[in-house]
């Protein structure tokens, strides 16, 4: 600040000789005011909100998936449309913290679903954190540290690139500032109002990431060793901390038991995260399930926990499931400490190595796309090691100070007890830069004063740190940008974008063999160009690379069954079914493989099976329902119809199931929203069958409503119009169908039926013939062509 003293000097000498002397004092006045911690606030908010602005704008030209959210900014983006549009409450226990979720829905609610709107305000808020760790160092430490640390946040790339993503962490970093300035005025003046502010952003923080729940048995420790009260003030002032916590935290605790009939405090995924990170084969910074992989969803954890505790075919609450997990992650610490250990070991040194691990993205792969990055550099490689030894500083000042290094401990002993990445260590980064700023200076202010011991500790001090938190000692920076070409692909997939996605995977598969569903997925739009031998040497091209696959095997009974190999494509959806038991879309398979095999018994035993196992699988039901009705057993089969639509359609949100998601999503995948319009359809034929035609109207009313580009409803909703004697809105029916299927023969012969009824005989005649014309052998409706042809001749025309 030297400099800046100098400055106002020379700016007073010079008003002094040039103008009157009260004028000069004024500008005097002025010149002073510009050097208070609210301008340096305001142009530490400034410079980081045109930074993120500038990189905004330039990601959002040159990224282009920047509109097509994918994993978590995916689930996020989805969540929030549903709460948008009313659906507040949702269904089942929240499997993930949801304030984020909500934060974004209201987002979305005043501006639409606007990913600008979302990812501007984002910014806005981490711009305006930047400062708060200004005014927050300025109150603490000092004015140098307070101004290098500001700017240094506006300047963090990872803080930018994550505020433009839609991920909680914008938010996290907010609450968690706020959190400890707050504990630490409280610290300052413990009244009550203080302690119940800082339990409400607690129980925001927890809310948003449940990890910060910690925080209230590490502020009790500090309170009780620091704060000089009686025992019974401090009991006073903790319980008012964890009722303000509690506050927050309570309608979210009472909504999953009443909405989701489940006790979740606050969100269900804690044991699979947990055995995620705690298991032989965890390697401490990947969120991959063993039993399946990385590309798990909730229904693969849910029927393996059902298998391994006998409920196969019955419920299983979320927080069995999550109990479950938890179990299993203790078993292997209890079983194998050892192994435990040195896993732990490497997660401490993930936490504070330089490299920033990925998660959904390959941040250093993103980089490409924003030019203003080459001004924003990674900073981490010294930041890391000098706040560790800010941390040792921290705990030799006055005893408010601790709960700063406090929080940095026990919120790390949280990330590494579960599984590590750049983006989980975010929260505490604010206080990693003040720390390692504050370092700089007291070992400046070591050198000044000549304290050459404390300055030679420090120095080797550094020295050691240095290379502990750079050096890769677990090869975790040896990951190629294959995973990352292959997001790319996905996002070109979702947008129709053939070529550009099969290039993408292609660039994907250079880098490396086995890419994980990159041939599965250029398979796919092989298939859906008709192109059926490229799409099979695709899947059998997944299968040798990446050795196990049971959507490739899936996807090869499907080619299979089209080219007439009903025993081979029996064979591969068994295959896919042993490699993957939850892998519902396979039974599917097989019972369509045995039903064209003739096998219809046993097409039947499946399709119960699936339902009694997986009785929340839908299609399972329509199928058994489809062979109940063909039994005659058309009571039971109206009950499955009826238990499809009773269900509505499932929510693929909140139990965070990705690859339905995707598939919901892309061409040819599974959607799940159709399914009570299937069963509305084959209702609608039931009703038909026992000559209930006011009721099959409204069924296939229903169903057209819901499968609007499903041409046989409309065909069955045409008839039904017809047999009412309803010609016009039969017309009208017929048309929709033949508008989404233009080459039906027997459609085109049911509208000729209807244009006889209304007398419009050339048009029926029309309509006849290019029918015949695309069924040469069909003789119904040649002889309704001779007939109204000897109509028309008869009356002269």
């Amino acid at each position: 600040m030297r400099l800046i003293g100098n400055y106002f000097h020379f700016i007073h000498e010079w008003s002094i000789i040039i103008l009157p002397r009260n004028q000069g004092d004024n500008i005097i006045d002025f010149m002073r005011k510009l050097d208070s911690k609210y301008v340096w606030a305001i142009a530490i908010f400034a410079t980081a909100l045109a930074l993120r602005i500038i990189y905004f704008l330039q990601v959002r030209s040159n990224y282009p998936g920047w509109d097509t959210p994918t994993i978590d900014p995916l689930y996020h983006d989805l969540w929030a449309k549903q709460i948008a549009s009313g659906n507040i409450l949702g269904t089942g226990p929240f499997f993930r913290a949801p304030l984020y979720a909500y934060f974004l829905g209201a987002i979305y609610a005043i501006f639409g679903p606007s990913l600008t709107a979302a990812k501007i305000v984002q910014h806005i808020i981490g711009a305006f954190s930047c400062s708060l760790i200004f005014l927050f160092s300025d109150r603490y430490f000092n004015r140098k540290t307070a101004i290098i640390s500001g700017l240094i946040s506006a300047f963090y790339w990872v803080f930018i690139y994550f505020e433009d993503e839609l991920l909680l962490d914008s938010l996290l970093i907010l609450l968690a500032v706020i959190l400890i300035w707050l504990l630490v005025r409280a610290f300052e003046k413990p009244d009550l109002k203080r302690f119940l502010l800082s339990g409400i952003i607690l129980g925001l923080a927890a809310i948003t990431r449940p990890n910060f729940l910690v925080m209230l048995p590490v502020a009790a420790i500090w309170v009780f060793y620091a704060f000089k009260l009686d025992i019974k003030e401090k009991i006073v002032r903790l319980l008012v901390l964890t009722a303000g916590c509690a506050v927050i935290i309570s309608p979210v605790t009472i909504r999953n038991i009443l909405v989701g009939d489940d006790m979740v405090l606050i969100a269900s995924q804690g044991g699979i995260n947990f055995y995620i990170g705690n298991n032989e084969y965890a390697t401490g910074s990947t969120a991959v399930m063993p039993e399946f992989g990385p590309t798990w969803q909730y229904a693969d954890c849910e029927y393996l926990a059902k298998l391994e505790t006998g409920k196969i075919g019955k419920e299983m609450k979320q927080s069995e499931v999550s109990a479950f997990y938890y179990k299993k992650a203790l078993e292997f610490i209890l079983n194998k400490p050892a192994e435990w250990i040195y896993l732990m070991t490497k997660k401490l040194s993930y936490f504070w190595n330089s490299y920033e691990i990925s998660n959904n993205q390959n941040l250093y792969f993103f980089r490409k796309f924003a030019s203003v990055t080459v001004i924003l550099p990674p900073l981490l490689f010294i930041i890391a090691p000098l706040s560790l030894i800010g941390l040792w500083y921290i705990f030799s000042k006055d005893a408010k100070y601790h709960i700063i290094g406090l929080f940095i401990i026990a919120y790390m002993l949280t990330v590494i007890g579960f599984f590590v990445n750049g983006r989980f260590r975010l929260p505490v980064l604010p206080f990693l830069i003040i720390l390692s700023v504050y370092t700089v200076f007291r070992t400046v202010d070591y050198f000044r004063a000549k304290k050459i011991k404390k300055l030679i500790y420090t120095i080797i001090a550094l020295a050691i740190l240095m290379p502990l938190c750079n050096i890769d000692l677990f090869n975790i920076t040896h990951s190629s940008f294959a995973m990352s070409h292959f997001s790319l692909g996905n996002v070109y997939l979702k947008k129709g974008l053939k070529q550009k996605a099969l290039d993408e995977y292609a660039r994907a598969l250079e880098l490396e063999k086995c890419v994980p569903s990159a041939h599965l997925n250029s398979g796919i739009i092989y298939f859906g160009e008709n192109d059926f031998a490229e799409a099979r040497r695709e899947f059998v091209l997944e299968l040798s690379s990446c050795y196990r696959s049971a959507q490739a095997h899936n996807n090869l009974s499907v080619l299979d069954r089209l080219s007439g190999e009903f025993q081979s494509a029996l064979a591969h959806a068994e295959e896919a079914i042993s490699q993957s038991p939850q892998y519902l879309e396979a039974y599917i398979n097989k019972i369509l493989a045995l039903r064209r095999l003739g096998e219809n018994q046993e097409a039947f035993n499946t399709a119960k099976n699936l339902t009694v196992n997986f009785p929340d699988y839908l299609p399972g039901h329509y199928f058994l329902g489809k062979f109940l009705n063909e039994q005659g057993n058309i009571i039971e089969a109206s009950n499955e119809f009826r238990f499809i639509i009773g269900r509505g359609e499932q929510n693929i949100i909140e139990r965070y199931d990705l690859s339905t998601i995707y598939s919901s999503q892309t061409e040819y995948g599974y959607k799940p929203h159709r399914m009570p319009g299937m069963a509305y359809y084959e209702l609608g034929n039931i009703f038909v069958s026992r000559g209930e035609i006011d009721s099959a109207l409204t069924y296939f009313r229903r169903a057209t409503e819901i499968l609007a580009e499903y041409p046989d409803a409309w065909t069955n909703l045409a008839l039904a119009y017809d047999h009412k004697k309803m010609y016009g809105d039969a017309l009208s029916a017929f048309k929709r169908s033949l508008d989404l299927n233009p080459e039906n023969p027997f459609t085109l012969y049911n509208l000729g039926l209807t244009l006889g009824k209304l007398g419009l005989f050339q048009e029926a005649v029309e309509v006849f013939r290019i029918a015949i014309d695309i069924k040469p052998d069909f003789p119904e409706a040649i002889e309704k062509l001779r007939i109204t042809e000897s109509i028309l001749e008869s009356s002269g025309n």
